[in-house]
């Protein structure tokens, strides 16, 4: 739960300071396959600790963890309004 509160606070800091407004809602498989194979394909972003992500993995997902998104800004995509999916192992 704390995990997921800071992920959540993280996001919107840095998303608050965007004049786009963001939008976020939860979605399941079948729906981020198709935004990753759509026009505007989706950056999945990981943000568990590098030794979960190496334990295993959504192919084609970036590790950035949660407390380090702020700072690895850069690596997510240039483009502001493709959409970005951000995961992580759940509440707990």
């Amino acid at each position: 739960m704390r995990k997921s509160l800071l992920a959540t606070t993280v996001l919107s800091v840095l998303f608050s300071a965007t004049t786009a407004v963001a939008q976020y809602i939860n979605i399941g498989a079948d729906q981020i396959a198709g935004l990753m194979t759509g026009e505007k394909k989706a950056a999945l972003i990981d943000v568990r600790s590098p030794d979960e992500y190496l334990a295993g993995h959504i192919p084609g997902a970036v590790n950035i963890p949660a407390e380090r998104i702020a700072a690895e800004k850069r690596r997510l995509p240039r483009d502001k309004t493709a959409p970005l999916i951000f995961y992580c192992r759940g509440a707990g």
